[in-house]
């Protein structure tokens, strides 16, 4: 400011200069919105004197990956007894950080029964400028993409599947006596390989910028993800939710840069996802539910871990993933929270799996907690264990110690009654090794343990669907040691493998222990894989990616009734009914109702012969399709029947006019193509005829006015006998 004297006083005030004391008292300028503000609702009723202790627990557990909160940047207003009021403002640095604390904290269980609920504080003021007048908004056209189900009605009960060749994709009808038939097909669908869903309601494509999920009658496109170079998807067992992973961690920029500035408003990523590769998305909306980072060792590099990352309960209500060696983190659907705020510490764990079921109380019926199983190593003096836990209480159902073991792996029967622990164990001189199944009986109060002890290493594990006696085949071998392959994954020769079956036997007045009896072995074979059919009895032995030997055996474990009756001996029923080859085959797959099979040799594995076969369960030839660079065969599966087992049992009583009836109605289907095949023949002929006629006659008319104009035909023209 001027120095002002009597003699140069300002003549008004509008004259007099304050710029200095402006420039020394000035006051930053507020930002017009409160964007960084959140509103925290849901909060315990505390004293005055407890609430710097609750701001710190909101600030370490809940909203310690949004941000820190700001200095004097939580006000908890409190009532006239001194206590708060169950809600909190609170202050964060930036808007990003306000709008991670919303994501992370909205649904949070800060407590066992209280969740809490976030919003941004700027949602407070768009609330209160709510027009009184209700304004409808407008109504978003209804896109009719057909029934999802809609090829269960199928007049004649047929399976589709799907095929990659080339670039091509197509799915089709299964039809036996006459070629599939084509239901559509289009070049460039996929950009990588084709996956069904579970129960068959979604058809997944995958891309570079993501997943596409096509389905009803026309495949249409239901839904995009946008999540580039994905190379694995996984859906949970009801297809509420999809999995996603990319070896390329998640970027924001590059993801706006992919999408270019007209779809930038697609990009469901934000600054939180930013180095993720593992996305969690809800399936009907599209909605991305959280990303996940990869596990990592503290020296920074990522731990061992497989796929899928994420394994699911029955219920679809929790989902979880294990870090290799040190533990397993049990999250809530749909809040995907961490189940009680932190993981479980397994030191060691190398597997873990869920029962496949719900299970029932046998006293009261009512629903059992779900279970899930996992096994450590042998660690100092500490044995090997196999636990099986309930969740989400945590408490342990039953523990097994193992010792001198190798390696193990779980097999879940798919009614979650049984669970079979292959366990891969050392000899005492430690230089080979043999196979002991530990059969926790799940099922069962107290959980029983049945333990069958083999000679030599089993290498493969097949339960048979079915619940009646808990069946299941096993391949092992003296020499587990896996056989030199090549690049594909083929291997350079076949090694000699037996294939035992057994049963679990009651007690009773012919079985003196219950427990896993053999039933039969069928020695010296060449088999690598096992496969059941999906509703039991048949089972297909299949030699595959072997260069030397591709041979098929087809069994009934059903089949001769009369000699196991005579001998006393369920084993004796097990009967080979076909054997066949597949030069080169790949792959083998049941289809969902356990009548065909298809056997594949894909060009991802094989550079000649390629195509596919298909077969009927007693290993009868139907069609043999020769296909170069064919890829996938993919039936599409099928949900669980809807019918009890007092109707399924009705109907295996009338089986024989149910048989007739469908009998019937395959000849009507197959004389009514020969005469289609009839008619469209005579068509053609008539066409023919018709054209021939039509330019007999236009000949003859040209040739009558030439000769009238003069000209003179040849001379072979004349002569009706020249050839």
């Amino acid at each position: 400011m001027v120095a002002y004297t009597f003699d140069n006083l300002p003549g008004s005030e509008e004259d007099i200069d304050f710029s200095d004391l402006e420039r020394k008292f000035a006051v930053p300028e507020q930002d017009e919105t409160l964007e960084n503000v959140v509103v925290v609702d849901n909060l315990p009723i505390i004293d005055q004197g407890k609430i710097e202790k609750l701001t710190g627990a909101l600030q370490k557990n809940v909203f310690k990956n949004a941000g820190k909160f700001k200095a004097n940047g939580v006000h908890m207003p409190l009532a006239d007894e001194g206590k708060t009021k169950g809600y909190a403002f609170i202050e964060f640095e930036t808007a990003q950080q306000a709008q991670a604390a919303v994501r992370l904290g909205n649904g949070f269980p800060l407590e066992r029964s209280r969740r809490l609920q976030v919003n941004p504080f700027m949602d407070v003021e768009r609330y209160t400028e709510v027009e009184d007048e209700y304004r409808a908004p407008p109504a978003e056209p209804f896109i009719d993409h057909g029934h999802l189900k809609s090829w269960l009605g199928d007049e004649f009960a047929r399976d589709q599947f799907a095929t990659h060749v080339g670039n091509n994709v197509a799915v089709y009808w299964n039809e036996t006596a006459q070629p599939a038939e084509l239901i559509t097909a289009r070049d460039n669908w996929t950009g990588t390989r084709v996956q069904w869903s579970p129960l068959g309601s979604y058809m997944c494509t995958f891309h570079r910028p993501g997943l596409a999920l096509w389905g009803g009658p026309e495949f249409k496109k239901l839904m995009r993800v946008v999540h580039p170079f994905i190379t694995h998807a996984e859906f949970s067992p009801s297809e509420q939710y999809l999995v996603t992973f990319s070896s390329e961690p998640i970027s924001t920029e590059a993801v706006d840069k992919m999408l270019g500035a007209e779809e930038q408003h697609q990009n469901p990523f934000t600054a939180d996802d930013e180095g993720h590769s593992v996305c969690i998305w809800n399936v009907r909306t599209g909605t991305l539910m959280r990303s996940f980072a990869l596990p990592m060792n503290k020296d920074g590099t990522p731990v061992k871990t497989t796929w899928p990352q994420f394994k699911w309960s029955p219920s679809e209500k929790y989902f979880a993933r294990m870090t290799h060696g040190s533990s397993i983190s049990i999250y809530e659907a749909p809040s995907m929270a961490l189940l009680d705020k932190k993981s479980m510490k397994v030191a060691g764990i190398q597997d873990f799996s869920w029962c496949p079921r719900v299970l029932e109380d046998t006293r009261t019926g009512a629903a059992r907690p779900e279970m899930l199983a996992y096994w450590t190593p042998e660690e100092g003096n500490l044995p090997a264990r196999v636990t099986v836990m309930a969740v989400p209480s945590r408490e342990v159902v039953r523990t097994k110690n193992l010792f001198s073991v190798f390696s193990a792996s779980l097999h879940w029967h798919p009614s979650g009654k049984m669970m079979c622990v292959r366990v891969q164990r050392y000899t005492k001189s430690k230089k080979s090794r043999f196979t002991n199944l530990e059969i926790f009986r799940t099922g069962e109060r107290d959980v029983p343990v049945d333990v069958v002890e083999l000679t030599d290493s089993a290498v493969a594990f097949d339960w048979e669907p079915t619940c009646d006696n808990y069946r299941f085949a096993i391949l092992h071998t003296d020499d587990p040691t896996p056989p030199p392959t090549n690049a594909n994954g083929i291997a350079m020769s076949a090694v000699k493998t037996n294939v035992s079956f057994y049963a679990f036997e009651r007690k009773g007045k012919l079985v003196k222990k219950e427990g896993y009896a053999l039933l039969k072995t069928l020695p010296n074979k060449t088999t690598t894989s096992l496969k059941w059919s999906p509703h039991g009895r048949h089972i297909v032995l299949a030699t595959m990616r072997t260069v030397t030997t591709c041979t098929l055996e087809f069994y009934d474990a059903d089949f001769d009734q009369t000699a196991a009756t005579k001998s006393g001996n369920p084993g004796d029923a097990i009967s080979l009914l076909e054997s066949a080859e597949h030069y080169n085959i790949t792959e083998l797959e049941w289809d969902p109702s356990g009548r065909y099979v298809v056997t594949s040799a894909s060009a991802w594995r094989q550079l000649a012969d390629t195509g596919y076969i298909l077969w009927d369960f007693k290993g009868q030839q139907l069609q043999k399709i020769d296909i170069e660079d064919f890829k996938q065969f993919l039936w599409r599966p099928r949900p669980q029947s809807l019918l009890s087992e007092e109707q399924k049992r009705t109907i295996r009583k009338d089986l024989k006019s149910y048989s007739r009836a469908f009998d019937e109605q395959d000849e009507r289907r197959l004389h009514a193509a020969d005469a289609e095949l009839m008619s469209q023949r005579r068509r053609l002929v008539s066409e023919w005829e018709t054209w021939r006629t039509q330019v007999a006659e236009l000949l003859a008319a040209e040739t009558d006015k030439a000769l009238a104009d003069g000209y003179k035909l040849p001379i072979a023209a004349d002569n009706e006998d020249f050839v």
